[in-house]
Protein backbone atom coordinates (compact mmCIF):
# COMPACT_ATOMS: atom_id res chain seq x y z
CA UNK A 1 0.00 0.00 0.00
CA UNK A 2 1.14 3.49 -0.89
CA UNK A 3 -0.76 6.67 -0.15
CA UNK A 4 -0.47 10.38 -0.74
CA UNK A 5 -2.71 13.36 -0.12
CA UNK A 6 -3.26 16.98 -1.01
CA UNK A 7 -5.56 19.51 0.68
CA UNK A 8 -8.48 17.97 -1.22
CA UNK A 9 -7.73 14.32 -1.98
CA UNK A 10 -6.33 11.23 -0.24
CA UNK A 11 -5.28 8.52 -2.71
CA UNK A 12 -4.34 4.99 -1.60
CA UNK A 13 -2.88 2.60 -4.17
CA UNK A 14 -2.23 -1.12 -4.04
CA UNK A 15 -3.64 -4.48 -5.08
CA UNK A 16 -6.76 -4.69 -2.98
CA UNK A 17 -9.78 -6.85 -2.40
CA UNK A 18 -12.17 -4.26 -1.01
CA UNK A 19 -15.72 -3.47 0.00
CA UNK A 20 -17.26 0.01 -0.14
CA UNK A 21 -20.53 1.46 1.13
CA UNK A 22 -19.97 4.68 -0.84
CA UNK A 23 -21.35 5.65 -4.25
CA UNK A 24 -20.96 2.66 -6.57
CA UNK A 25 -20.26 0.45 -3.57
CA UNK A 26 -19.50 -3.21 -4.11
CA UNK A 27 -17.05 -5.93 -3.14
CA UNK A 28 -14.35 -6.37 -5.76
CA UNK A 29 -10.67 -6.10 -6.65
CA UNK A 30 -9.48 -2.51 -7.03
CA UNK A 31 -6.14 -0.77 -7.49
CA UNK A 32 -7.00 2.56 -5.86
CA UNK A 33 -9.11 4.10 -3.11
CA UNK A 34 -9.67 7.79 -2.54
CA UNK A 35 -11.45 10.31 -0.33
CA UNK A 36 -12.10 13.70 -1.92
CA UNK A 37 -13.20 17.01 -0.41
CA UNK A 38 -16.13 18.85 -1.99
CA UNK A 39 -17.39 22.32 -1.01
CA UNK A 40 -19.65 22.42 2.07
CA UNK A 41 -22.62 23.52 -0.06
CA UNK A 42 -21.94 20.95 -2.79
CA UNK A 43 -24.92 19.11 -4.20
CA UNK A 44 -24.89 17.05 -7.36
CA UNK A 45 -27.33 14.50 -8.71
CA UNK A 46 -24.44 12.62 -10.36
CA UNK A 47 -21.81 11.89 -7.68
CA UNK A 48 -20.60 8.88 -9.67
CA UNK A 49 -19.64 11.23 -12.52
CA UNK A 50 -17.70 13.43 -10.10
CA UNK A 51 -15.86 10.37 -8.75
CA UNK A 52 -14.97 9.40 -12.31
CA UNK A 53 -13.63 12.91 -12.99
CA UNK A 54 -11.55 12.83 -9.81
CA UNK A 55 -10.09 9.43 -10.69
CA UNK A 56 -8.98 10.75 -14.09
CA UNK A 57 -7.43 13.87 -12.54
CA UNK A 58 -5.55 11.69 -10.06
CA UNK A 59 -4.26 9.42 -12.84
CA UNK A 60 -6.21 6.39 -11.67
CA UNK A 61 -6.62 4.20 -14.74
CA UNK A 62 -8.06 1.02 -13.19
CA UNK A 63 -10.92 0.02 -10.88
CA UNK A 64 -11.31 2.14 -7.75
CA UNK A 65 -13.60 3.04 -4.88
CA UNK A 66 -14.05 6.71 -4.04
CA UNK A 67 -15.68 8.67 -1.23
CA UNK A 68 -16.76 12.31 -0.96
CA UNK A 69 -16.69 14.57 2.09
CA UNK A 70 -16.87 18.25 3.02
CA UNK A 71 -13.97 17.74 5.44
CA UNK A 72 -10.59 18.92 4.09
CA UNK A 73 -7.81 16.34 3.95
CA UNK A 74 -5.73 18.63 6.18
CA UNK A 75 -7.93 17.29 9.03
CA UNK A 76 -7.20 13.67 8.11
CA UNK A 77 -6.31 11.28 10.93
CA UNK A 78 -4.27 8.16 10.18
CA UNK A 79 -4.44 5.46 12.86
CA UNK A 80 -2.02 2.52 12.74
CA UNK A 81 -2.40 -0.68 14.71
CA UNK A 82 -0.23 -3.62 13.72
CA UNK A 83 -1.21 -4.76 10.22
CA UNK A 84 -4.03 -2.18 9.96
CA UNK A 85 -4.00 1.41 8.80
CA UNK A 86 -7.23 3.39 9.22
CA UNK A 87 -7.84 6.77 7.55
CA UNK A 88 -10.57 8.93 9.13
CA UNK A 89 -12.13 12.22 8.10
CA UNK A 90 -14.95 13.35 10.36
CA UNK A 91 -17.33 16.26 10.50
CA UNK A 92 -20.89 16.55 11.72
CA UNK A 93 -23.62 19.10 10.93
CA UNK A 94 -24.25 18.25 7.25
CA UNK A 95 -20.80 16.74 6.81
CA UNK A 96 -19.77 13.11 6.88
CA UNK A 97 -17.62 10.56 8.66
CA UNK A 98 -15.59 8.61 6.13
CA UNK A 99 -13.43 5.68 7.22
CA UNK A 100 -11.03 3.74 5.01
CA UNK A 101 -9.37 0.74 6.64
CA UNK A 102 -6.51 -1.18 5.01
CA UNK A 103 -5.18 -4.54 6.15
CA UNK A 104 -1.76 -5.67 4.94
CA UNK A 105 -2.93 -9.19 5.78
CA UNK A 106 -5.49 -10.86 3.52
CA UNK A 107 -9.11 -11.25 4.59
CA UNK A 108 -11.97 -13.42 3.38
CA UNK A 109 -14.88 -11.76 1.62
CA UNK A 110 -17.15 -12.32 4.60
CA UNK A 111 -14.51 -10.77 6.91
CA UNK A 112 -14.45 -7.66 4.74
CA UNK A 113 -18.23 -7.41 4.96
CA UNK A 114 -18.21 -8.06 8.69
CA UNK A 115 -15.63 -5.28 9.09
CA UNK A 116 -18.20 -2.74 7.92
CA UNK A 117 -20.47 -3.68 10.82
CA UNK A 118 -17.56 -3.63 13.28
CA UNK A 119 -16.53 -0.15 12.13
CA UNK A 120 -20.09 1.20 12.22
CA UNK A 121 -20.64 -0.11 15.74
CA UNK A 122 -17.37 1.41 16.98
CA UNK A 123 -18.18 4.75 15.32
CA UNK A 124 -21.57 4.87 17.04
CA UNK A 125 -19.92 4.06 20.37
CA UNK A 126 -17.38 6.84 19.83
CA UNK A 127 -20.07 9.41 19.05
CA UNK A 128 -22.11 8.41 22.11
CA UNK A 129 -19.03 8.55 24.35
CA UNK A 130 -18.27 12.10 23.21
CA UNK A 131 -21.81 13.24 24.04
CA UNK A 132 -22.55 14.37 20.48
CA UNK A 133 -26.14 13.17 20.66
CA UNK A 134 -26.00 11.54 17.22
CA UNK A 135 -25.35 8.01 16.04
CA UNK A 136 -24.02 8.92 12.58
CA UNK A 137 -24.43 11.47 9.79
CA UNK A 138 -26.67 10.93 6.74
CA UNK A 139 -23.79 10.24 4.34
CA UNK A 140 -21.22 8.28 6.36
CA UNK A 141 -19.27 5.79 4.25
CA UNK A 142 -16.76 3.00 4.81
CA UNK A 143 -14.18 1.25 2.65
CA UNK A 144 -12.35 -1.82 3.96
CA UNK A 145 -9.55 -3.27 1.84
CA UNK A 146 -6.88 -5.93 2.21
CA UNK A 147 -3.80 -7.14 0.40
CA UNK A 148 -2.11 -10.53 0.32
CA UNK A 149 -3.16 -14.12 0.81
CA UNK A 150 -6.16 -14.75 3.05
CA UNK A 151 -5.23 -15.00 6.72
CA UNK A 152 -8.32 -13.66 8.48
CA UNK A 153 -11.66 -15.42 8.05
CA UNK A 154 -13.63 -13.25 10.48
CA UNK A 155 -13.65 -9.63 11.63
CA UNK A 156 -16.00 -9.50 14.61
CA UNK A 157 -14.97 -7.29 17.50
CA UNK A 158 -13.11 -10.07 19.38
CA UNK A 159 -10.98 -11.14 16.39
CA UNK A 160 -7.48 -9.79 15.64
CA UNK A 161 -8.91 -7.66 12.82
CA UNK A 162 -12.06 -6.56 14.59
CA UNK A 163 -10.43 -5.57 17.88
CA UNK A 164 -7.89 -3.40 16.06
CA UNK A 165 -10.54 -1.85 13.81
CA UNK A 166 -12.85 -1.09 16.71
CA UNK A 167 -10.11 0.52 18.79
CA UNK A 168 -8.83 2.65 15.91
CA UNK A 169 -12.34 3.88 15.14
CA UNK A 170 -13.49 4.33 18.73
CA UNK A 171 -10.41 6.36 19.62
CA UNK A 172 -9.85 7.92 16.20
CA UNK A 173 -13.28 9.39 15.40
CA UNK A 174 -13.29 11.85 18.36
CA UNK A 175 -9.75 12.95 17.49
CA UNK A 176 -10.67 13.40 13.82
CA UNK A 177 -13.77 15.43 14.77
CA UNK A 178 -11.70 17.63 17.08
CA UNK A 179 -9.06 18.16 14.39
CA UNK A 180 -11.70 19.33 11.92
CA UNK A 181 -13.53 21.55 14.43
CA UNK A 182 -10.23 23.16 15.46
CA UNK A 183 -9.21 23.79 11.85
CA UNK A 184 -6.09 21.61 11.90
CA UNK A 185 -3.97 22.25 8.83
CA UNK A 186 -1.89 19.08 8.52
CA UNK A 187 -2.82 15.37 8.70
CA UNK A 188 -1.82 13.52 11.86
CA UNK A 189 -0.89 9.92 12.66
CA UNK A 190 -1.46 7.95 15.87
CA UNK A 191 -0.36 4.43 16.70
CA UNK A 192 -2.33 2.09 18.94
CA UNK A 193 -1.28 -1.16 20.57
CA UNK A 194 -4.14 -3.66 20.80
CA UNK A 195 -3.63 -6.98 22.57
Amino acid sequence: MDFHYSDTTLVIEGTFLAVSTGVGGDLKKVAALFNHTVPRDWHDDSPALLLSDISRKEGICSDYFGLLTAVPMTSLLVCRSGFLTVFITAGISNHTINIIAISSEGMSRNALLESVATISSAKTQALLETGRGILATPTDAVIVACEGEEIHRYAGIVTPVGSRLAECVRRGVPIALSRYENGERAPATISLEVS
